[in-house]
């Protein structure tokens, strides 16, 4: 192994164990002082919605309210890839539904949803984030109606889609 790739992969594998550490505190144990140990000060998340507050301050919102109604049970890292100062991942949450969702009353449900996370880091810590996941099919996995009211959860809302 060439001394580069050397320090890719050392690098590599200190980007997924931060970003390990801070699944794990906030995810698992509900731990948010991870957030400003693993998060820069200046963190930027583009995932966020434009109505939630920006950076790390957002980031507790977020946590803190998915907590209020989920139950993560595992995180699958599907892949991970670095390059740089870039760290991507596909992966697969596995959540358990224990508190009132969308309107929904808790069922218990165990579901997953995929998608994706790509980190910016700087000095060791996560300075930027985007993100994708399936959210959209949440309350069809739940068995809820869709947004608005209405029956037959986010697919009533597709011609065609199995209700």
């Amino acid at each position: 192994m060439t001394r580069n790739a050397a320090s890719d992969s050392g690098r590599k594998s200190a980007y997924e164990e931060t970003v390990r550490k801070f699944r794990g505190a906030v995810l698992f144990t509900h731990d948010f002082s991870a957030i400003s140990e693993v998060l820069t000060p200046d963190f930027v998340d583009h995932f966020a919605p434009p109505w939630d507050p920006p950076g790390r301050e957002g980031v507790a919102h977020r946590f803190g309210q998915a907590a209020e109604a989920l139950t993560t049970r595992r995180v699958e890292v599907l892949t991970s890839v670095c390059e740089g100062d870039i760290l991507a991942q596909a992966i697969l949450l596995h959540f358990e539904h224990t508190g009132a969702f969308m309107g929904l009353p808790p069922t218990g449900r165990a579901f997953a949803i995929g998608g994706s996370n790509t980190f910016r880091f700087r000095d060791g810590r996560i300075a930027e984030h985007w993100g994708v996941f399936d959210v959209a099919k949440i309350p069809d996995l739940l068995g809820g109606p869709a947004p608005g009211g209405g029956g037959g959860g986010w697919s009533a809302m597709w011609p065609g889609a199995p209700a």
